[in-house]
Parts: C-alpha cells; structure tokens; sequence
C-alpha cells in the first residue's frame, strides 16, 4: 500500500470511526473513558491526526456495535497501516510534525478555499519566492532549506496533478500580499506574473484579489484554509497566525467559518477585476526596478 494511499484511507477512516460513534449516540467525553484518555486523543483519531492502535479500534467498535464487513475493513487498516512510513527526505527534524499533517491534508483534499492577506500561500508560490521565505524563517542547514524547498514545490504540483483530479483551489489574496516585496522586486514580480498564469490559464485555480478597502472581516491577522475530502471525510479548517496553527473540524466551527469565506468572496474583487489589478501590480513593480538601475 503507498503513502498516499494510507493518507488518504486514513482521512475516511477517521470520518467513519466519527460517523459510527455519532450514529451509536456516544459522546467524544464518553469514548475517551472507555478507552482511558483524554477527550483531545478522541478528537485527534477522528480528524486524522493520529491513527487509533487495533486493540483501541476494536474496543470503540463494541461499544459502537459495528459488526460486519466494514467493521473487518477498519480492523484490516488499522493493522496494516501502522506500519512505518516509506523513506522520506523530509525528516522529523526538518519539517515539524504540525506542518507534515497540514501537508498530507493538502495532498488528500478535493478542494481548498483560503484567505490569506499578506504571503501568497505556499502552493502558489514560485522558487525565489518560497526560498527567500524559507531563508528569512528557517535557521537551520542550508541542505535543510533546500529540502523545504522542494516540499514547497511539491504541493504546487497538486493544481496538475494527472493520477487523480487536480485539487480545485480558490486563494483570496489580500492585496498586501501582492504589494509586499519578498526577496528583491524581481523575485516578486516573478510571483506576479505566476498569480496572472494562474488565473488566466487554469481552469481549477481562481485568485481574487481582497483590496485594502474591502472592509474588516472574520480572518484579519490570519491565515484561513477550507479543505473538503471525498464523503464521508468532513471538512476541516486550519488556521495560522503568529504562534498558533489550529486543525479544526468541530461543524458548528466550520459551518460558521464557510459562511465567513463565502461572505469575503462577495467582498472581494471579482477574479477579471483581480487580474487586473495584478497586471497594474506587474506595470508597477516593472517600472521601479528599471528606475533604480
């Protein structure tokens, strides 16, 4: 069985194990006392977090009453997916542990919807982009940085991806992300010209662009991802900001936070009129690099 294919059973598996327990009207508290731990590790098997350990399975499944053949296909999971994980370049002591679920959550979702105001997310940025982030952010070996490099890169291979559906992506750019210099004004106007590629010639990728007047709104200060999963996965929202990466699947939270998202799509500009304003953004930051030669 291959990596993806683990993460991927494994984001369903934690769907169904919520779904069974929801169904049996057994609460998270109530699980966490069958099986001796916090209420936290509950919620950790049923996000995808973790993966429950066979003997721990078995015992939510009788208290669930699941019998059957999906209760032998979870069963048949759970053992054959704790195996160690293939030979990866990117090691523990490279990429932290909260970062690899956020991107193996990345790699399985259908679809993504992200605010974010001042970086062009990850999966959209170009080489020079993403390295003079990871220089300025990262204070390990150089051959580390390089590593998180081509993490980087991997995940913008997703938007093209040919062995299944390429994930379908809509980024709500803060208008300060385009007009914030990352690297030299090169580098930056790089990363322009890829966001007007990307909107003009992609038919799964839409960048609307939020102006600086577009009002206040639920996800100032942070960064917002909506990934959806193939049924009956739910959907779960992360957020970022300076300290803080939540991975949140509460509905009552991501129902609420869907509502936001949507409301600043209508706030933002349309993704004609985004870019636009990019090509302006382009003209501008053409014009002060020759003035400064």
């Amino acid at each position: 069985m291959t990596v993806r294919r683990v993460h991927t059973e494994h984001v369903q598996v934690a769907a169904t194990l919520r779904r069974m327990r929801e169904h049996a009207k057994v609460t998270r508290e109530e699980a966490a006392t069958l099986l001796g731990c916090t209420v936290s590790k509950i919620g950790d098997l049923e996000t995808g977090r973790s993966r429950p350990k066979p003997v721990e399975l078995e015992r939510l499944l009788d208290h669930f009453g699941v019998v059957g053949d999906e209760r032998a296909e979870l069963l048949r999971f759970a053992r054959t997916a704790r195996g160690r994980r293939a030979p990866s370049p990117y090691t523990a002591a490279t990429v932290p542990n909260n970062h690899r679920r956020i991107v193996d959550l990345e790699a399985q979702a259908v679809s993504s919807l992200c605010y974010s105001g001042e970086l062009v997310p990850g999966i959209l940025q170009v080489p020079g982009y993403a390295k003079a982030l990871l220089d300025w952010s990262w204070s390990g070996r150089p051959d580390e940085v390089a590593k998180l490099l081509d993490l980087r890169m991997e995940r913008g291979k997703l938007l093209t991806r040919t062995h299944r559906p390429p994930l379908r992506y809509w980024c709500i750019l803060g208008e300060g992300a385009l007009r914030t210099i990352i690297g030299d004004r090169n580098t930056t106007r790089r990363q322009v010209e890829h966001l007007i590629e990307l909107n003009t010639r992609s038919d799964n990728v839409i960048i609307q662009v939020m102006p600086f007047d577009g009002g206040p709104h639920a996800f100032r200060g942070m960064i917002a991802t909506l990934h959806r999963f193939p049924p009956p996965a739910p959907d779960i929202l992360l957020t970022d900001s300076y300290g803080r990466e939540t991975i949140q699947d509460r509905p009552s939270v991501v129902e609420q936070a869907t509502h936001h998202l949507d409301l600043m799509r209508g706030m933002a500009l349309s993704r004609e009129a985004s870019t636009r304003i990019m090509r302006e953004t382009l003209d501008q930051l053409a014009e002060s690099s020759s003035g400064s030669r």
